[in-house]
């Protein structure tokens, strides 16, 4: 009996590979995305500690360009959170885009591992019918061949 053959083995294994790029890919998108999160964290926290700092020099007697400097400090980190922020909905936006297409490369690879699958099944039921028939046709012979002596 010959062995098994896909022929499409080929297209399958181009599927898995480009399953496993966009695997990849997603894992560096979501790698960047927390990178950007914890951005918006730590500024955050910069701004909150800004602003407690600020609160503290209110009950004191400063310059004019002392304040004037705070503010544009506390502007800056206001400014830098909402970057940080903006970049953070970047990336999550990238790391939907990389989901969706590895969900098509899984449904790509799945789709001819399917058709695999079912042809690998009908070619071991051909298999067991042609094995049944030439063990059939052996009982046969062996059941006249005996009759006849």
């Amino acid at each position: 009996m010959k062995a098994f053959r896909f022929r499409l083995d080929r297209l399958l294994k181009l599927r898995e590979r480009s399953e496993q790029e966009r695997a990849r890919a997603l894992g560096d998108a979501l790698r960047a995305e927390e990178e950007r999160r914890l951005a918006v964290e730590a500024a955050k926290t910069r701004l909150e500690r800004i602003g407690n700092q600020l609160e503290g020099t209110s009950s004191g007697i400063h310059t004019a360009g002392t304040l004037r400097l705070w503010r544009m400090t506390a502007a800056a980190a206001a400014e830098h959170v909402e970057h940080v922020e903006s970049s953070h909905r970047d990336a999550s936006g990238a790391v939907e885009k990389e989901q969706e297409r590895f969900r098509e490369a899984r449904k790509d690879r799945r789709v001819v591992e399917r058709l695999r699958e079912r042809r690998a099944a009908a070619w071991l039921t051909d298999a067991s019918r042609e094995e049944q028939k030439d063990i059939d046709d052996v009982s046969l012979r062996r059941r006249h061949g005996g009759e006849d002596q």
